[in-house]
């Protein structure tokens, strides 16, 4: 299961819990451009921004393949989205996985068979 940002956010946040989520012998996996933008914020504090890494590092990184990079490339030529959103979208279609998001509006009208969970609906 790939974790999208906001969901990452929410954990941290403790909007949600990893627990309610997945079961425990499952590591969840994030892009690099969700680790890119989990990381890339201004934290407050040095607590937040540690435990933003904690959260991250906890998390299976999935680099951008030469795979993914072409599936990005095919969603752009046909939809309008996002490049963070059409590699993050790219990642669960090449690692065959359900995407975890709050957005999924964003990612419904794509044609790449990808599982869209809300976390907020469960």
């Amino acid at each position: 299961m790939i974790f999208d940002t906001n969901v990452i956010i929410f954990i941290s946040k403790n909007i949600i819990k990893v627990e309610n989520l997945i079961a425990p012998d499952i590591k969840p996996s994030i892009s690099i451009i969700t680790y890119i933008e989990a990381l890339g914020y201004k934290f407050q504090t040095l607590e937040d921004l540690f435990y933003m890494q904690q959260i991250c590092s906890s998390c299976q990184l999935i680099n951008i393949s030469d795979l993914i990079a072409l599936e990005t490339i095919n969603l752009r030529k046909k939809h309008r989205i996002k490049l963070p959103d059409a590699i993050i979208y790219a990642t669960a279609v090449v690692e065959n996985v359900p995407l975890l998001t709050n957005n999924t509006k964003d990612f419904t009208a794509l044609d790449g068979g990808v599982k869209l969970i809300d976390p907020l609906d469960l």
